[in-house]
């Protein structure tokens, strides 16, 4: 098949999104598929960007037809630019011979490949992702109005947790029933490789430690963690609490971890490579993720990979894959008082760690391997391209 991936999110950007594209769009490569990835940039004609080990990745500046902070200047150049985007889009997918479009994040500018649809013969996958979806109501109406239909009109759409696919309807509306839920996969082998190809990448935390990995943001229920980490007090011994990451909520954060007596007991890194992260996997006593909405929970399965326990919460779609007390601990969220005692049982406990650990990378290895995952969208893509297919439901 010829595909074309549209996304906001790509290396050398991090995050989940942008891995996963990375390792979809390689993966279906390597199957003998043609895959070329768009990127919004500033030029205005298509362009080459990346090394060529990354595959064909290209850039272009897809204009929205209305910008709030300078609306008029906005409509005047989208009506200069509009015609030729859509003619050298047309023209580039028509000289590989796209046959599927995959938009995966959906945003407003993409909806130059809905009237391209109209005359050239591909069709619309579209692939939501969380925030797409669950942040839609802090979008100007008539960006709302687009991605809205973009993901009503599309071909397929794909969602990684049957809880998004159900928030995805609830927001936007019933559409197609033509969907898909593929859950994310995880590169085990590939991960553990990178944190074995370094030595000691960054001295971050010299005592044990227990790591977070997320975007500093409120939903990640960090504030959360650090109230645990309070009402732990000696309990956690000299353990460190380890998060990794970068977002608007730091600064509160850090003053919230001062105000609270457990800066000392608290490392922030900031955003680490992929490498520095990995490694920080192998090396922790088990992984943490307190938040308070999840479409997914990547970082989960990135920590069961390395046979880590995990404690979470019980919010969107991390009960689809961690089942309490079976490869990983569960509390509600905003419970700061039960994240607290499940760290602590974990601390005291290294029997358990140890089980949980052995089973949730038993359950990555068996249920989140990039093999099923490219499998379940080449079957999304063949039922898109097939007329008259019969509507059914593919993945999990």
């Amino acid at each position: 098949m010829r595909i074309l991936f549209v996304t906001p999110y790509f290396p050398p950007q991090t995050g989940g999104v942008a891995t996963y594209v990375h390792a979809i769009q390689r993966r279906l490569r390597e199957r003998g598929h043609e895959v070329a990835v768009l990127m919004p940039g500033s030029s205005h004609v298509l362009t080459r960007v990346g090394t060529p080990a990354q595959g064909d990745i290209f850039e272009c500046y897809l204009r929205r037809p209305w910008v709030p902070s300078a609306p008029l200047k906005g409509f005047a150049g989208w009506s200069l630019y509009a015609l030729p985007t859509l003619s050298r889009l047309a023209t580039f997918i028509r000289s590989r011979r796209i046959e599927v479009v995959v938009l995966e994040y959906p945003m407003a500018y993409m909806y130059y490949f809905a009237i391209l649809r109209r005359i050239l013969n591909f069709r619309i996958v579209v692939g939501v992702h969380g925030d797409d979806v669950l942040s839609l109501s802090k979008l100007d109406a008539y960006e709302r109005f687009l991605v809205r239909r973009l993901i009503r009109k599309a071909d397929w759409l794909v969602g990684h947790s049957k809880s998004l696919l159900a928030e995805t309807s609830h927001i936007v509306g019933e559409s197609s029933y033509r969907r898909s839920c593929i859950p994310y996969g995880v590169e085990s082998t590939r991960l553990r490789a990178l944190a074995g190809g370094i030595p000691d990448a960054r001295a971050v935390c010299d005592a044990p430690y227990i790591l977070t990995v997320a975007k500093l943001y409120r939903r990640k229920g960090l504030d959360v963690l650090l109230d645990s980490v309070r009402q732990m007090g000696p309990r956690a011994g000299q353990r460190r609490f380890v998060v990794v990451g970068d977002g608007p909520e730091e600064s509160r954060l850090k003053e919230q971890a001062d105000a609270l007596g457990i800066a000392d007991r608290v490392v922030f890194t900031g955003e680490l490579t992929f490498e520095e992260t990995a490694r920080l996997h192998e090396r922790c006593e088990f992984f943490v993720l307190p938040s308070r909405s999840e479409p997914f929970g990547i970082a989960l399965l990135e920590a069961m990979t390395f046979g880590k326990a995990v404690v979470a919460t019980r919010v969107g779609g991390i009960p689809e894959f961690v089942v309490h007390r079976e490869n990983g601990l569960l509390v509600e969220a905003d419970d700061s008082k039960g994240l607290s005692a499940e760290i602590v049982r974990l601390i005291d406990d290294a029997e358990l760690r140890s089980r949980l650990g052995a089973r949730g990378r038993q359950t990555v290895e068996e249920r989140y391997t990039y093999d099923k995952v490219i499998s379940d969208y080449e079957a999304c893509f063949r039922l898109a391209l097939t007329s008259g297919a019969s509507p059914r439901r593919t993945g999990g």
